[in-house]
Protein backbone atom coordinates (compact mmCIF):
# COMPACT_ATOMS: atom_id res chain seq x y z
CA UNK A 1 0.00 0.00 0.00
CA UNK A 2 1.32 3.43 -0.95
CA UNK A 3 1.37 6.09 1.77
CA UNK A 4 1.40 9.79 0.85
CA UNK A 5 2.98 11.97 3.54
CA UNK A 6 5.02 15.09 4.13
CA UNK A 7 8.60 14.84 2.95
CA UNK A 8 11.49 14.75 5.43
CA UNK A 9 15.17 15.39 4.92
CA UNK A 10 15.99 11.72 5.59
CA UNK A 11 13.89 10.82 2.53
CA UNK A 12 16.63 12.24 0.31
CA UNK A 13 18.56 8.97 0.69
CA UNK A 14 15.77 7.09 -1.11
CA UNK A 15 15.19 9.97 -3.54
CA UNK A 16 18.80 9.69 -4.66
CA UNK A 17 17.88 6.32 -6.21
CA UNK A 18 14.67 7.77 -7.67
CA UNK A 19 16.57 10.61 -9.33
CA UNK A 20 19.00 8.19 -10.96
CA UNK A 21 16.11 6.99 -13.11
CA UNK A 22 14.06 10.16 -13.55
CA UNK A 23 16.84 12.72 -14.02
CA UNK A 24 19.36 10.74 -16.02
CA UNK A 25 19.75 13.64 -18.48
CA UNK A 26 21.57 15.65 -15.79
CA UNK A 27 24.45 13.15 -15.98
CA UNK A 28 25.57 14.55 -19.30
CA UNK A 29 24.17 18.07 -19.09
CA UNK A 30 25.31 19.10 -15.63
CA UNK A 31 27.35 16.25 -14.24
CA UNK A 32 24.42 14.41 -12.66
CA UNK A 33 23.61 13.56 -9.07
CA UNK A 34 26.51 11.81 -7.38
CA UNK A 35 25.75 12.28 -3.67
CA UNK A 36 22.74 12.35 -1.33
CA UNK A 37 23.91 15.78 -0.16
CA UNK A 38 23.10 17.16 -3.63
CA UNK A 39 19.51 15.97 -3.18
CA UNK A 40 19.33 17.51 0.29
CA UNK A 41 20.60 20.80 -1.10
CA UNK A 42 17.57 20.93 -3.41
CA UNK A 43 15.26 20.51 -0.42
CA UNK A 44 16.41 23.35 1.80
CA UNK A 45 16.93 27.11 1.64
CA UNK A 46 15.03 30.37 1.24
CA UNK A 47 12.98 29.37 -1.79
CA UNK A 48 12.26 25.75 -0.83
CA UNK A 49 10.83 26.79 2.54
CA UNK A 50 7.83 28.10 0.57
CA UNK A 51 7.25 24.86 -1.32
CA UNK A 52 4.94 22.03 -0.32
CA UNK A 53 6.69 18.66 -0.33
CA UNK A 54 4.94 15.29 -0.41
CA UNK A 55 6.46 11.85 -0.86
CA UNK A 56 5.04 8.43 -1.70
CA UNK A 57 6.21 5.60 0.54
CA UNK A 58 5.77 1.86 0.13
CA UNK A 59 7.02 -0.71 2.64
CA UNK A 60 9.11 1.94 4.39
CA UNK A 61 10.83 3.16 1.22
CA UNK A 62 10.19 6.45 -0.60
CA UNK A 63 9.41 5.81 -4.27
CA UNK A 64 8.39 9.27 -5.43
CA UNK A 65 7.84 12.94 -4.59
CA UNK A 66 5.99 16.06 -5.68
CA UNK A 67 7.05 19.63 -4.90
CA UNK A 68 4.60 22.53 -5.28
CA UNK A 69 3.79 26.03 -4.06
CA UNK A 70 1.42 28.96 -4.44
CA UNK A 71 2.13 32.31 -6.04
CA UNK A 72 0.21 35.56 -6.54
CA UNK A 73 -0.69 36.62 -10.06
CA UNK A 74 -2.51 39.91 -10.77
CA UNK A 75 -4.54 38.34 -13.58
CA UNK A 76 -5.26 34.80 -12.37
CA UNK A 77 -5.19 35.54 -8.65
CA UNK A 78 -3.60 32.86 -6.50
CA UNK A 79 -2.07 30.12 -8.63
CA UNK A 80 -0.44 26.80 -7.78
CA UNK A 81 2.86 25.71 -9.29
CA UNK A 82 4.07 22.11 -9.45
CA UNK A 83 7.84 22.32 -9.66
CA UNK A 84 8.64 18.64 -10.06
CA UNK A 85 7.12 15.18 -9.93
CA UNK A 86 9.59 12.29 -9.72
CA UNK A 87 8.53 8.64 -9.53
CA UNK A 88 10.76 5.56 -9.33
CA UNK A 89 10.70 4.13 -12.86
CA UNK A 90 9.67 0.74 -11.46
CA UNK A 91 6.43 2.25 -10.10
CA UNK A 92 5.43 4.62 -12.89
CA UNK A 93 2.61 2.34 -13.99
CA UNK A 94 1.24 1.93 -10.46
CA UNK A 95 -0.63 5.27 -10.31
CA UNK A 96 1.86 6.65 -7.77
CA UNK A 97 2.19 9.87 -9.75
CA UNK A 98 -1.58 10.30 -9.85
CA UNK A 99 -1.84 9.83 -6.09
CA UNK A 100 0.86 12.40 -5.45
CA UNK A 101 -0.69 14.88 -7.88
CA UNK A 102 -4.16 14.54 -6.35
CA UNK A 103 -2.71 14.95 -2.85
CA UNK A 104 -0.90 18.12 -3.90
CA UNK A 105 -4.09 19.46 -5.49
CA UNK A 106 -6.00 18.82 -2.27
CA UNK A 107 -3.38 20.78 -0.32
CA UNK A 108 -3.60 23.64 -2.82
CA UNK A 109 -7.40 23.68 -2.72
CA UNK A 110 -7.17 24.25 1.03
CA UNK A 111 -5.26 27.45 0.20
CA UNK A 112 -8.08 28.49 -2.16
CA UNK A 113 -6.01 27.95 -5.28
CA UNK A 114 -8.16 27.43 -8.37
CA UNK A 115 -5.53 27.13 -11.13
CA UNK A 116 -2.40 24.95 -11.13
CA UNK A 117 0.51 25.20 -13.57
CA UNK A 118 3.21 22.62 -14.30
CA UNK A 119 5.99 22.42 -16.88
CA UNK A 120 6.55 19.12 -18.63
CA UNK A 121 8.95 17.68 -21.22
CA UNK A 122 7.15 16.22 -24.26
CA UNK A 123 7.79 12.65 -23.07
CA UNK A 124 5.64 13.20 -19.95
CA UNK A 125 2.82 15.16 -21.59
CA UNK A 126 0.57 12.11 -21.89
CA UNK A 127 0.68 11.68 -18.13
CA UNK A 128 -0.43 15.26 -17.52
CA UNK A 129 -3.28 14.90 -20.02
CA UNK A 130 -4.35 11.77 -18.15
CA UNK A 131 -4.75 13.78 -14.94
CA UNK A 132 -6.54 16.58 -16.87
CA UNK A 133 -3.71 19.09 -17.31
CA UNK A 134 -3.64 20.56 -20.78
CA UNK A 135 -1.15 22.63 -22.77
CA UNK A 136 -1.63 26.36 -22.65
CA UNK A 137 0.76 28.65 -24.48
CA UNK A 138 4.45 27.99 -24.96
CA UNK A 139 7.84 29.04 -23.62
CA UNK A 140 10.52 31.07 -25.39
CA UNK A 141 14.22 31.11 -24.61
CA UNK A 142 15.69 34.52 -25.42
CA UNK A 143 19.34 35.51 -25.87
CA UNK A 144 21.07 38.78 -26.71
CA UNK A 145 24.60 40.18 -26.86
CA UNK A 146 25.05 42.23 -23.71
CA UNK A 147 26.53 45.06 -25.78
CA UNK A 148 23.17 45.37 -27.56
CA UNK A 149 21.11 45.83 -24.41
CA UNK A 150 20.34 49.58 -24.35
CA UNK A 151 21.04 51.63 -21.25
CA UNK A 152 17.80 53.29 -20.20
CA UNK A 153 17.78 56.28 -17.91
CA UNK A 154 14.96 58.13 -16.22
CA UNK A 155 14.80 59.87 -12.83
CA UNK A 156 11.29 58.49 -12.38
CA UNK A 157 12.52 54.95 -11.70
CA UNK A 158 15.10 54.09 -9.06
CA UNK A 159 17.06 50.84 -8.96
CA UNK A 160 17.58 49.35 -5.51
CA UNK A 161 20.05 46.49 -5.18
CA UNK A 162 19.11 44.22 -2.27
CA UNK A 163 22.18 43.54 -0.14
CA UNK A 164 22.67 40.13 1.47
CA UNK A 165 19.02 39.09 1.89
CA UNK A 166 18.50 35.99 4.02
CA UNK A 167 14.84 35.43 3.14
CA UNK A 168 12.89 35.66 -0.07
CA UNK A 169 11.75 39.30 -0.44
CA UNK A 170 8.00 39.83 -0.39
CA UNK A 171 8.29 41.68 -3.70
CA UNK A 172 9.45 38.47 -5.42
CA UNK A 173 6.61 36.20 -4.37
CA UNK A 174 4.56 36.80 -7.50
CA UNK A 175 4.49 36.47 -11.27
CA UNK A 176 2.97 38.75 -13.88
CA UNK A 177 4.97 38.85 -17.13
CA UNK A 178 7.66 36.37 -16.03
CA UNK A 179 7.19 32.60 -16.28
CA UNK A 180 5.44 31.38 -13.10
CA UNK A 181 7.91 30.29 -10.42
CA UNK A 182 11.05 31.40 -12.28
CA UNK A 183 11.62 34.56 -10.24
CA UNK A 184 11.38 32.73 -6.92
CA UNK A 185 13.64 29.92 -8.10
CA UNK A 186 16.46 32.17 -9.26
CA UNK A 187 16.16 34.51 -6.27
CA UNK A 188 16.37 31.50 -3.95
CA UNK A 189 19.52 30.25 -5.68
CA UNK A 190 21.18 33.64 -5.10
CA UNK A 191 20.05 33.97 -1.48
CA UNK A 192 21.19 30.43 -0.64
CA UNK A 193 24.55 30.92 -2.32
CA UNK A 194 24.12 28.29 -5.02
CA UNK A 195 24.64 30.90 -7.72
CA UNK A 196 26.49 34.19 -7.88
CA UNK A 197 24.05 36.98 -8.61
CA UNK A 198 22.07 40.04 -7.57
CA UNK A 199 18.49 40.94 -6.66
CA UNK A 200 16.88 44.27 -7.57
CA UNK A 201 13.73 46.23 -6.83
CA UNK A 202 12.64 49.07 -9.09
CA UNK A 203 10.62 51.86 -7.52
CA UNK A 204 8.69 54.91 -8.70
CA UNK A 205 7.24 57.40 -6.22
CA UNK A 206 8.45 55.05 -3.47
CA UNK A 207 6.32 52.17 -4.80
CA UNK A 208 7.73 48.95 -6.24
CA UNK A 209 6.92 48.66 -9.93
CA UNK A 210 9.30 45.85 -10.87
CA UNK A 211 11.87 43.33 -9.70
CA UNK A 212 14.80 41.50 -11.22
CA UNK A 213 17.29 38.73 -10.52
CA UNK A 214 20.45 38.00 -12.49
CA UNK A 215 23.04 35.23 -12.09
CA UNK A 216 26.33 34.42 -13.74
CA UNK A 217 25.75 31.19 -15.65
CA UNK A 218 29.31 30.80 -16.94
CA UNK A 219 32.22 32.85 -18.28
CA UNK A 220 30.25 33.97 -21.33
CA UNK A 221 26.62 34.13 -20.25
CA UNK A 222 24.39 35.59 -17.53
CA UNK A 223 20.79 34.47 -16.94
CA UNK A 224 18.08 36.70 -15.54
CA UNK A 225 14.40 37.01 -14.70
CA UNK A 226 12.60 40.36 -14.71
CA UNK A 227 9.00 41.12 -13.83
CA UNK A 228 6.75 44.12 -13.28
CA UNK A 229 3.61 44.88 -11.34
CA UNK A 230 0.42 45.97 -13.12
CA UNK A 231 1.38 49.60 -12.51
CA UNK A 232 4.87 48.96 -13.84
CA UNK A 233 3.90 47.67 -17.29
CA UNK A 234 4.76 50.97 -18.95
CA UNK A 235 8.30 50.63 -17.54
CA UNK A 236 8.76 46.95 -18.45
CA UNK A 237 11.49 47.63 -21.03
CA UNK A 238 13.45 49.66 -18.50
CA UNK A 239 13.15 46.97 -15.79
CA UNK A 240 14.27 44.28 -18.24
CA UNK A 241 17.15 46.37 -19.57
CA UNK A 242 18.48 47.38 -16.16
CA UNK A 243 18.29 43.83 -14.87
CA UNK A 244 20.14 42.47 -17.91
CA UNK A 245 22.79 45.21 -17.81
CA UNK A 246 23.62 44.32 -14.21
CA UNK A 247 25.84 41.66 -15.84
CA UNK A 248 28.20 44.32 -17.26
CA UNK A 249 30.73 44.10 -14.35
CA UNK A 250 31.07 40.34 -15.00
CA UNK A 251 32.27 41.03 -18.57
CA UNK A 252 30.08 38.30 -20.05
CA UNK A 253 29.13 38.40 -23.72
CA UNK A 254 25.49 37.35 -23.57
CA UNK A 255 22.38 37.57 -21.42
CA UNK A 256 19.50 35.11 -21.60
CA UNK A 257 16.07 34.59 -20.09
CA UNK A 258 13.07 32.27 -20.39
CA UNK A 259 9.60 33.79 -20.71
CA UNK A 260 6.03 32.96 -21.74
CA UNK A 261 5.92 33.34 -25.51
CA UNK A 262 3.01 35.78 -25.32
CA UNK A 263 5.24 38.26 -23.44
CA UNK A 264 7.92 38.39 -26.11
CA UNK A 265 6.73 41.79 -27.29
CA UNK A 266 7.99 43.40 -24.07
CA UNK A 267 11.52 42.34 -25.03
CA UNK A 268 11.52 42.89 -28.78
CA UNK A 269 10.19 46.43 -28.29
CA UNK A 270 13.70 47.66 -27.47
CA UNK A 271 16.18 45.08 -28.83
CA UNK A 272 16.51 42.23 -31.35
CA UNK A 273 16.60 39.15 -29.15
CA UNK A 274 17.24 35.76 -30.68
CA UNK A 275 14.32 33.52 -29.80
CA UNK A 276 14.07 29.75 -29.59
CA UNK A 277 10.90 27.88 -28.70
CA UNK A 278 11.43 25.66 -25.68
CA UNK A 279 10.61 21.97 -25.96
CA UNK A 280 9.10 22.11 -22.45
CA UNK A 281 5.32 22.46 -22.37
CA UNK A 282 3.34 24.60 -19.89
CA UNK A 283 0.25 22.69 -18.73
CA UNK A 284 -2.58 23.92 -16.54
CA UNK A 285 -5.65 22.67 -14.72
CA UNK A 286 -8.60 24.35 -13.04
CA UNK A 287 -9.29 22.78 -9.65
Amino acid sequence: MVLIRQGKMKDCTDLFEVYQGTRWFYRTREGGYTTVEQIKEEHRGAAFSRWGWLVAEEKGKVIGEIVFRDEKNPVAGKIGIIRNLDIDVRYQKAAVGTKLTLAAETAMKEKRIVRVIATTPPAAYNYWMKVKYFARGSISNLKLSLSKVPEMKTPKVKTVKLKNPTNLPKSMKFSNTAYPGSLTEMAGDVIDGRLKGSLFEFTSDSRIIGVGVIVRKDAKTASFVADVTKKGLDQAALVISRTARAAVPWKVKYVETTIPKDQIGLYTSFAKWSSELSTDIPVTKLL
